[in-house]
């Protein structure tokens, strides 16, 4: 059995380029639940020496985009809420886990979390909501 539905497939398809430039991989897209991971580049270090805020902002709204394909319905970001609660190093591991909270026929929100793994542990790195916009289908 598939863990990606073939309609975040076709958006994981469609991203190849925004998911090459973050280093994301997607896990699992699946049931209204997506995972995915990234490695924190180097590159991508603050002058605090912690992984740029926009990693897990966007790991979280890339989640969001396809845990709602993967319920066969699409959508636009309209608002985005991230708390962050602890810094990642260059080459850390981040899990970004996202689930629809709800869905009607104009409006999705969505709720997910970052993880910073650790072989087996794991510590949340950030938290936030996304409310998406659907788009008719078509």
């Amino acid at each position: 059995m598939s863990v990606i539905h073939p309609g975040a497939a076709e958006a994981i398809e469609a991203d190849a380029g925004i998911l090459q430039a973050f280093g994301m991989r997607v896990q699992r897209a699946q049931e209204g639940v997506c995972e995915l991971t990234v490695q924190v580049p180097a590159a991508l270090i603050n002058a605090g020496g912690y992984a740029h805020g926009s990693i897990s902002y966007s790991m979280m709204d890339t989640a969001a985009a396809y845990a709602l394909r993967s319920l066969e319905r699409r959508g636009v970001t309209s608002q985005g809420s991230i708390s962050y609660v602890r810094g990642a190093g260059a080459g850390s591991e981040l899990l970004a886990r996202v689930t629809v909270a709800s869905l009607t026929r104009r409006v999705a929100t969505l709720r997910g979390e970052v993880m910073v793994v650790d072989g087996d542990e794991s510590q949340l790195a950030a938290h936030g909501s996304f409310v998406f916009q659907l788009r008719a289908e078509g």
